[in-house]
């Protein structure tokens, strides 16, 4: 691990180092609603204008056209792992990407085993908040290689866990008629869930946490200058990103200085200490926020001002990527829906979300120096060139996808 300053820094007084905290607090604060802000923005981008969820018109969809269209193209499996990872890249959120596949499954010709690849997919494009984040580190080589490189070693797991599982999925399905996921999920949905189409959706700690920020931006540009729909979205979009990148910025500042005050003891000896404590806290940290991409951003700036290594971010980020889909898994229990049939779909869905991650964590911790040392070996060509760390992220999770969608429109 880099000790910045080691043995070299004088003994600082104590109200320096509890305004710095406190300093962190307002700016994680601020890195929150920058996310926020962001996925709202873009959410609401993607919404029918015309629809009313308060007094909802026949025929009037929630979202525009062109979404359902997308999304009608994951008839072919491979083409929906592609929109998984566009449509969670955009939108920010696998939460959205899901729930939207759970309603087209019960509500079009798309089948379970048509959207587990959706899933699938999603997984893959929430990684993109967190590689986007190491980018307020690129204009120092040294902190921008270590924060790159615990990025992407989350986006190269989960990958891999594509790589290993759709395969699978695919052949089990041509030979039974039944892919290998969707077979354990569906048994696991009618086992537990019994078919149950009740219940209140539990609160998003992180979305009431982050809404008065949300919110009050939304009125300002709306009520105070009175901006209509698409400009007030589109202005919530670019503000969300420069307040994300800002509060990173800064907060990367702090924690440098918190570094040489020691404070990284709090990782080495507590929170990181070992792989267990840190996949725990990755775990419950996600668990409380609902939110993978939060979680796993968090983690780039402390490995960007050298408090963690990527073998210590590692576990953690397997902790994240299942904390999310445990709690999307109690949320599709308790979820209302309209039928038996949605709730099941909805609850299948869920436990393919976790089964993935599960056995993906479980096949790549044993290997876990395959992940590690290619997220390694690209940050260090990253480090020197930060051009190949743009053409990654811009080729992998947009043009990639929107090049294999619009051959599959063209050829259909």
């Amino acid at each position: 691990m880099t000790r910045l300053g080691q043995g070299a820094e004088p003994r600082r007084p104590a109200f320096k180092t509890v305004v710095n905290l406190l300093l962190v607090f307002v700016l994680l604060y601020l890195f929150l609603g920058g996310i926020g802000m962001l996925g709202q923005g873009v959410k609401e981008l993607g919404k029918n204008p015309q629809y009313n969820k308060d007094a909802p018109v026949e025929g009037v969809r929630k979202y525009r056209d062109v979404v359902y269209e997308v999304f009608s193209y994951a008839e072919n499996p491979l083409v929906g792992l592609f929109i998984g990872i566009l449509a969670t890249s955009i939108f920010q959120s696998s939460s959205f990407t899901t729930s939207f596949a759970v309603s087209l499954v019960v509500t079009t010709p798309l089948t379970l085993h048509q959207a587990i690849p959706i899933i699938m997919g999603a997984n893959i494009g929430t990684s993109v908040t967190a590689v986007g984040v190491s980018f307020a580190h690129v204009r120092r080589a040294d902190e921008f290689e270590r924060a790159y490189g615990a990025a992407i070693v989350h986006d190269f797991y989960k990958t891999l866990t594509v790589l290993l599982l759709f395969p699978l999925e695919w052949i089990v399905w041509r030979l039974t008629g039944q892919g290998f996921l969707e077979r354990l999920s569906l048994a696991l949905a009618r086992t537990f869930s019994g078919g149950a189409a009740a219940g209140e959706e539990p609160t998003n700690v992180l979305r009431v946490v982050v809404n008065p920020l949300v919110q009050g931006a939304e009125r300002l540009l709306g009520d105070g200058l009175g901006l209509g729909h698409v400009p007030v979205n589109i202005v919530l979009t670019v503000l969300g990103l420069v307040l994300l990148f800002a509060a990173l910025i800064y907060l990367t500042v702090i924690l440098r200085n918190l570094v040489l005050l020691r404070v990284e003891r709090v990782f080495d000896q507590v929170l990181f200490r070992n792989a267990a404590a840190a996949f725990v806290v990755g775990l419950a940290l996600t668990s409380v926020v609902q939110s993978s991409s939060v979680t796993t951003s968090l983690a780039v700036p402390l490995a960007g001002a050298g408090l963690l290594t990527i073998s210590q971010v590692y576990p953690y980020m397997l902790g994240a990527a299942i904390g999310t889909t445990v709690t999307a898994l109690i949320a599709s229990f308790a979820t209302s829906a309209d039928t038996p049939a949605l709730a099941e779909v909805g609850v299948a869905l869920a436990f393919a979300h976790t089964l993935f991650n599960v056995l993906g964590s479980a096949v790549w911790y044993l290997f876990r120096r395959v992940p590690i040392s290619m997220a390694t070996w690209f940050a260090r060509i990253a480090g020197h060139s930060s051009r190949w760390a743009v053409m990654y992220v811009a080729g992998f999770f947009f043009v990639l996808p929107i090049l294999v969608i619009g051959a599959y429109w063209l050829l259909k």
